[in-house]
């Protein structure tokens, strides 16, 4: 029986993953035109590899109390249940219900960069969702429980020299519930995971995480490989609970004689 070497197969998708990230890269003189340009493609890359059941794009998150998140770069959320995605100018409105993880991007990872996606993380889960029963043939099945919302800062370099992992692991918020990042990706030095062994169920800070990371020549596939597993371990989001969101609408009973 013929082998095939994974090895091989990872380097080969690590550089066209380069390719789909940088296409389009160049130097602007004006630093937001860059970000912007390198924001588009980060979410080139993830619609490129993500299963179509995923959504991608830049947006704001709110809630049934019409509350919402900061600005969040990038978002990957369900492309098949939300039918409440909203426009408002230029930017996206989405429920916080249909969101399966969120990330900012920067040019450099830094301890602002990494403080400042914690505050944009934070800022999406500390949002209100609803989770609906769901009709099926036979009756109905009990609300989904929430599930965990990942989040993540994306960079293409460091500020700090190599090795950089003692200054990731550092400051990774581990503790706050609300503010930490499952992922920390720095594609010309390492991509760091939080082992899920502490989102079993619900996040647990009584568990001690195991922080894994990669070398730079496997940061784009070790990132997509393990945003996979997490997706898969979330599974669908929750039925939205369209109720909570027309209770806001001022409507009146008329009744019938």
């Amino acid at each position: 029986m013929s082998e095939i070497s994974l090895s091989d197969l990872y380097s080969n998708m690590q550089a066209e993953m380069l390719q789909t990230l940088h296409t389009g890269s160049v130097p602007f003189a004006h630093s937001g035109t860059k970000g912007d340009n390198t924001e588009a493609n980060w979410i080139a890359w993830f619609k490129k590899y993500l299963p179509a059941r995923y959504a991608v794009d830049k947006a704001i998150v709110i809630d049934s109390g019409g509350k919402c998140s900061q600005q969040i770069d990038l978002v990957i959320y369900d492309a098949q249940y939300s039918y409440m995605v909203f426009q408002q100018q230029e930017s996206k409105l989405i429920p916080a219900e249909s969101v399966y993880a969120v990330f900012e991007i920067k040019q450099n990872l830094n301890k602002d960069h990494m403080e400042y996606a914690q505050e944009k993380a934070e800022s999406v889960r500390s949002l209100i969702r609803s989770s609906a029963p769901i009709q099926h043939a036979g009756g109905q099945y009990k609300p989904k429980p929430l599930h965990e919302i990942l989040a993540g800062v994306l960079t293409t370099k460091s500020d700090w020299t190599a090795p950089i992992a003692p200054n990731v692991v550092k400051y990774i918020n581990i503790t706050s519930h609300n503010k930490r990042l499952d992922f920390v990706c720095s594609v010309s030095d390492n991509t760091f995971v939080i082992d899920n062994n502490i989102f079993v169920s619900q996040y647990d800070a009584s568990k001690t995480p195991t922080i894994r990371f990669c070398e730079q020549n496997d940061s784009l596939v070790f990132l997509l490989l393990n945003l996979l597993k997490r997706l898969q371990d979330i599974g669908t989001v929750p039925a939205i609970d369209y109720r909570e969101y027309a209770s806001k609408i001022d409507s009146k009973y008329y009744k019938v004689m």
